[in-house]
């Protein structure tokens, strides 16, 4: 009896440790994540924690993809089928607006007027100087410049009927416009960096000029089922490999652009002259900026209801220990 009774002891000892110990073994595990962003300098911060394998000692293992579309971008976060996301915030606002479907974002990319990231490109002999003359030309932009045509036509004392638009990603549009089928398109870095400037001319800072400066351009986070199902071990080592990158693209800015080349051109100098935006961690956010943004692309149209943005942002203490 004495015997069984030890051998009881001893296995509830053993079930015992094994509950204590399994949430740690678990969070100690390496952890996949799926990454998805815009293919455009906004990636950086992936690409960098990437190649500079600031994942791996945060034990995650990463999946990066590239969207085209934002919005069905988000379609698949809030479906479960991506973790995080680099979107645009007129985006991210305008589904909060039309489906109450909040992303909590821990990190924000700023255009700012000073080193602008975008800029309309047109060919050198159909050169012209202020957006006005937009009027009856065919104008391409990139997806994640969507929601933002109305507030730049209407800028111009434009509007949708007044310029032939077509959508289509960053490198299409330069095909296009080197074959003619544009008389100008709206694009974003790198490309703008790869332009030959001897066939083609820009308006630069069309963002900051026209919506708003700076610009909250992209919001970086992930849907709240994400915020349940991690710990806050797991969501701190996650800040800790962006903000390691952050760090590293502010401290070397020229490794950062050849990390671009080499990841989007396979060309380690080919993105040496490429303007980068701010990338701001979580602290850093310009929170009154981000609520002007979702102001002005109500007062738009763009937006089909007002939105707070005061609940969109993860605590800080979510995601630090």
């Amino acid at each position: 009896m004495t015997r069984l009774l030890t051998i009881i002891i001893i296995l509830l000892s053993v079930v015992l440790v094994g509950i204590i110990l399994y949430p740690q073994i678990q969070e100690n595990r390496p952890q996949t994540l799926r990454f998805v962003s815009d293919s455009s300098v906004v990636a950086l911060p992936l690409l960098v924690a990437l190649e500079d394998t600031l994942f791996t000692p945060n034990r995650i293992i990463p999946e990066i993809s590239y969207y085209s579309d934002p919005e069905k971008a988000l379609d698949e976060l809030f479906a479960g089928n991506i973790d995080i996301g680099i979107f645009p915030w007129s985006t991210v606002l305008n589904r909060i607006a039309r489906r109450g479907e909040t992303l909590k974002v821990f990190m924000s990319v700023e255009f700012r007027p000073t080193l602008p990231v975008d800029a309309i490109v047109q060919p050198a002999k159909k050169k012209f100087k202020t957006i006005r003359e937009l009027k009856g030309k065919k104008l391409g932009y990139a997806p994640i410049l969507r929601d933002y045509i109305p507030l730049l036509l209407s800028a111009a004392g434009l509007n949708a009927k007044d310029v032939k638009l077509t959508e289509a990603p960053n490198p299409v549009l330069i095909n296009q416009l080197t074959r003619g089928e544009l008389d100008a398109a709206w694009v974003i870095e790198p490309f703008i960096a790869t332009i030959d400037f001897t066939k083609f001319d820009t308006i630069s800072a069309i963002t900051t000029k026209y919506i708003t400066a700076p610009l909250p351009a992209f919001a970086v986070g992930f849907s709240p089922v994400f915020l349940k199902k991690t710990t806050k071990i797991q969501r701190t080592r996650l800040k800790i490999a962006l903000d390691a990158a952050v760090d590293k693209i502010d401290a070397r800015a020229a490794d950062a652009r050849a990390t671009l080349g080499r990841f989007f051109f396979n060309n380690d100098s080919i993105c040496a002259n490429t303007r980068l935006p701010q990338f701001q961690r979580i602290t850093e956010i310009s929170k009154p900026g981000i609520q002007m943004l979702a102001t002005r692309l109500l007062g738009a149209g763009v937006l089909s209801d007002s939105v707070d943005t005061k609940d969109i942002f993860v605590q800080p203490a979510q995601m630090m220990r």
